[in-house]
């Protein structure tokens, strides 16, 4: 039994034997299958990261070391007339740290701090935070970003870029505009001619290692950026200084909100200095309240008042039948009523004489001469000299002004904008019209900018006179000019005389509207004057007006004599100077087209030979007197080219073209016109025919001299 029992046993252990090493071998096939899985799995992930997905793989990792930049483009410059830089860009730097990617972050702080005249404690701060990208410091000169790149500090960048700065600082200000902390252009000319000053940015890409050290990346080349435009300006910063200067004092003395003053040639619509007080600093703008930074003299609307009298006169002069000098009107002391309303006059006068009126500037007088105004025909003239529409000048924001059409006239319209009243207007506006009255009766367009160019001189674009419209018959034109140059001898602008100097000019003085009340008010004024100079032949025409002054408050007591001592100050300029204001671009005539002709007669002789060997003009002089008394301008038949210009410097009998034509017989309109085509002033006495004249035909006519003509009635 014993025996038995064991046997038993043995082979129970057998079995359990043979059943353990299947299961061993099992879990052996087992464990293999599951590392081949495991390892044909990854030689799956291996091929498809490698080769089916290799391109995407390889661009995400390279997303982590690949980076790119925007290279900043710089501005182009602007410039004065005479080549003075107005507006440049400076570069500078940021510095900029990447914390996590700075190796020793205490000799970091110490190198900047010492660099950048920082604390030391501050930066380290800075240095020690968590934050991935962190700037140190900004508008740093490029010597200081040199020396930072000299010590090869890990996780320190710098970045390039640029930022505008203004030489003159508050001088043409609302002109210039200016640009922002980024260098983008915010107002003025910065802001009309952006797309030709901001250029095209650039744009890099490239590899970065732990440490910040920079690869190229050779798929991707650098693209460099084109760099802005430069602009010269008309601006004659001489100018501009005079006029800021003596407007500001003239503001203060007056105690006044505000001026503005405009310096123009009459002839081509060039704008010479621009001024506005109070200004702004533009390297400073973020200091400044925003209403700083509006161009009152294109942007701020007025009543004109008495300077807008001129386009009644130009109305009286064409359509009507009126002798300025025999026809009276009675200015009933002063006071006068109209639908209701007194008008007075600031003076209590009794009878004038057309003349007279505008000389003394009589609003009675006007008004009571409005009568015969046929209202569409009064509108018409306003609207020709420009009112009601902007002039179009190159520069933002510029109001168009106020003018009621005919079909929205009330009773009194024509009386009120008989002297300046409903109707609203620029500085910039009144400007222009009297220039029209300066050049002949036309209509310039003004404009600021002369040239666009690239940094190798290249002209991009260039702009000239363009005539609007003839407003007006160069006739007329010559009889205002006599009647404004009355207003400065012996009316209400005699505070605007200079010695030496003849000047037509009219003031104003108009009361301000007061919005709240609907109404204008009695203690808020506008003053103003405007003219040109000299009478004869205008070269410059001024515009100077003040709102709200305190002290004062009439065009004569305040605009005058802000006028006087900027003229008195322009004319006491080197010849050079004021020759080189006077550079312009002829009308696109068959004669001449595309080329620049200095205006010399006048000068001293020397002074003029310097100035035509300076801008290379060939010349030739006549004469042996030692001042310019006229010159010519020879251009070639070929290309229209200038190619020299006659200085004739002798006594009168050398100068061609002044012998007094015969005007006997012919009518005073008709020997005007002949007159004024010769370039002629003219002095009349009596009206209808001439029956004589002095000098007699034949007869050299001396420099600044009239030719007299006596007339009798048909």
């Amino acid at each position: 039994m014993r025996a038995k029992t064991t046997r038993y046993r043995n082979s129970g252990y057998r079995r359990a034997g043979r059943e353990s090493g299947k299961e061993l071998r099992s879990r052996v096939l087992l464990l293999r299958l599951l590392w081949l899985s495991l390892f044909l799995l990854v030689v799956w992930r291996l091929i498809d990261v490698q080769i089916v997905q290799h391109r995407q793989f390889a661009e995400i990792g390279k997303r982590h070391f690949k980076f790119g930049t925007v290279i900043p483009a710089q501005r182009g410059t602007i410039y004065d007339r005479n080549g003075e830089r107005l507006a440049v860009d400076l570069i500078h730097y940021s510095v900029a740290a990447e914390p996590p990617r700075i190796d020793d972050k205490k000799r970091t702080a110490r190198v900047l701090a010492r660099l950048l005249g920082k604390n030391p404690r501050n930066l380290l701060r800075k240095l020690q935070s968590t934050k991935k990208f962190i700037y140190l410091a900004h508008k740093q000169p490029p010597e200081i970003a040199d020396s930072i790149r000299v010590y090869r500090l890990s996780g320190i960048r710098l970045e390039k870029k640029f930022s505008r700065y203004y030489p003159f600082q508050t001088y043409a200000a609302q002109v210039l505009g200016f640009c922002n902390l980024d260098n983008e252009a915010q107002a003025g000319l910065e802001k009309s001619y952006d797309k030709y000053l901001r250029g095209k940015p650039g744009w890099s890409v490239f590899f970065r290692d732990r440490w910040g050290n920079q690869y190229p990346d050779w798929e991707y080349p650098t693209s460099r950026p084109i760099n802005g435009l430069d602009v010269q300006s008309t601006l004659d910063m001489v100018f501009q200084t005079i006029l800021e200067d003596e407007l500001a004092a003239g503001v203060k003395a007056h105690q006044a909100d505000r001026g503005s003053a405009i310096l123009m040639n009459p002839e081509t619509g060039e704008i010479l200095a621009m001024a506005n007080y109070p200004g702004f600093d533009p390297n400073r703008y973020f200091q400044y309240a925003i209403e700083r930074f509006r161009n009152t003299a294109i942007a701020y609307l007025y009543d004109p008042g008495s300077t807008f009298k001129m386009v009644s006169l130009a109305y009286m002069l064409e359509q009507l039948t009126i002798d300025l000098d025999k026809d009276i009107v009675f200015c009933e002391n002063g006071r006068y009523r109209l639908f209701g309303k007194t008008i007075r006059d600031h003076e209590p006068y009794g009878w004038l004489t057309v003349r007279q009126v505008f000389e003394r500037s009589s609003n009675i007088g006007v008004i009571k001469l409005a009568r015969r105004f046929k209202e569409p025909v009064f509108y018409r003239y306003a609207r020709d000299f420009g009112f009601g529409v902007r002039t179009g000048i190159d520069l933002p924001a510029e109001a168009g002004g106020i003018l009621h059409t005919p079909e929205t006239f009330t009773r009194s319209t024509k009386f009120y904008m008989g002297i300046g009243y409903e109707v609203a207007v620029t500085p910039l506006q009144v400007l222009l019209a009297y220039a029209a009255v300066a050049n002949g009766g036309r209509l310039m367009r003004p404009y600021i900018v002369r040239r666009i160019s690239d940094s190798q001189g290249n002209v991009v674009r260039e702009r000239g006179p363009q005539v609007i419209r003839q407003v007006i018959s160069p006739e007329t034109a010559a009889y205002i000019r006599q009647v404004l140059q009355g207003v400065v001898e012996r009316g209400t602008g005699q505070r605007a005389r200079v010695k030496g100097l003849s000047i037509a000019g009219k003031t104003g003085t108009s009361q301000r509207w007061d919005r709240d009340r609907g109404t204008y008010s009695a203690d808020s004024h506008v003053a103003s004057f405007v003219g040109f100079f000299p009478a004869e032949r205008p070269r410059f025409v001024l515009m100077v007006v003040v709102f709200n002054p305190r002290k004062g408050y009439y065009g004569s007591q305040v605009a005058a004599p802000i006028f006087r001592n900027i003229a008195s100050r322009l004319v006491g300029l080197p010849a050079a100077q004021m020759a080189a204001a006077q550079i312009m671009h002829p009308e696109n005539t068959e004669e001449g087209a595309g080329t620049e002709v200095l205006r010399l007669e006048g000068l001293a002789l020397p002074t003029a030979i310097a100035i035509l060997k300076e801008h290379r003009i060939a010349y030739e002089v006549i004469g042996g007197g030692d001042r310019v008394q006229q010159q010519k301008n020879l251009f070639s038949p070929e290309n229209g080219r200038l190619q020299k210009v006659v200085l004739i410097s002798n006594t009168q009998n050398l100068i061609s073209g002044t012998i007094v034509p015969r005007l006997k017989g012919l009518t005073l309109k008709e020997a005007l016109q002949k007159l004024s085509r010769l370039n002629m002033e003219a002095e009349v006495e009596g009206y209808g025919v001439v029956v004589r004249q002095y000098p007699p035909p034949g007869r050299p006519l001396e420099r600044n001299k009239r030719v007299k003509l006596v007339c009798k009635p048909a």
